[in-house]
């Protein structure tokens, strides 16, 4: 009987392919199936949960060995996870990329999931590629300013307001596929966050939920500061409200209270 169980056990254990990343896609397009690409690294204590807790559970392992090439890269040692942390603006891991052979974004989600979560983002992710729903990230190489590209492939992040500012201004459309990464990728700020929050919504469509929202959370933590100099707590709930929609509804839970908090942190300190 421990033979037995503990052969159930091995058995439930999402497999991750050894093929090189050209591989992996050729074989998703050939087999029809979706590429879940997991980005990590190794002293990632969320990485290392996943692994520990959710993949091998039984009914996760079975609906991703049967339809998915799962896929991990440690983007600490691995060319192909440095790169395609750049192409998504990766800033958070784990991060999961659900995308079809072709290299089409059906969609990111980053963090921890529970059970439950990666249940539902596979049920969704699965849904949308049967209707061939997928994201507006482009599946071919873009051109990226030198600055965003040394900050993902040489660390290199310490980049001045300035520099991005001057870049974006360039840019006929600052919500297109390469402004949208350098914004989310290097957390721009200042005279951008309204109109990141004005687009929020559509951003979340275009790209991804998990993306915007991370984005608007610090976006969030800075205009607690700015409402809590003018003392209108009241602006700052109804701009929460507002904001809520590209929140899921855990995230909500989780960071509504800390929104206020930063409001009453700032204001002892004014």
């Amino acid at each position: 009987m421990l033979l037995a169980c503990t052969s159930i056990v091995l058995n439930a254990q999402t497999k991750f392919t050894d093929d090189n990343w050209e591989t992996a896609k050729t074989r998703a397009v050939a087999e029809n199936k979706i590429l879940l690409v997991d980005l990590y690294f190794q002293g990632c204590a969320a990485c290392a949960q996943m692994d520990e807790e959710v993949f091998p559970n039984e009914t996760i392992s079975k609906e991703l060995n049967k339809g998915f090439i799962n896929f991990k890269s440690d983007i600490t040692k691995d060319e192909i996870g440095k790169k395609l942390c750049l192409k998504y603006g990766v800033t958070g891991f784990p991060t999961f990329l659900f995308m079809n052979g072709e290299g089409k974004i059906i969609d990111i989600i980053s963090g921890y999931q529970s059970f439950e979560e990666l249940s539902n983002s596979i049920a969704i992710v699965k849904e949308n590629a049967s209707k061939a729903i997928f994201k507006k990230f482009s599946n071919q190489n873009e051109t990226y300013p030198e600055f965003y590209s040394k900050a993902y492939l040489e660390g290199k992040r310490d980049v001045s307001f300035a520099v991005v500012d001057d870049y974006l201004k360039s840019q006929k459309d600052i919500f297109s596929e390469v402004p949208f990464v350098v914004i989310t990728g290097l957390k721009v700020g200042g005279k951008y966050d309204d109109l990141f929050l004005e687009n929020a919504k559509k951003l979340t469509a275009d790209y991804s939920q998990m993306q915007v929202s991370y984005h608007v959370i610090s976006i969030l933590r800075r205009k607690a500061e700015q409402f809590a100099e003018k003392k209108d707590l009241e602006a700052y709930k109804k701009l929460l409200v507002e904001i809520q929609p590209v929140f899921t509804y855990q995230q909500w839970q989780n960071f509504e209270p800390m929104f206020l908090k930063e409001y009453e942190m700032s204001m002892t300190l004014n």
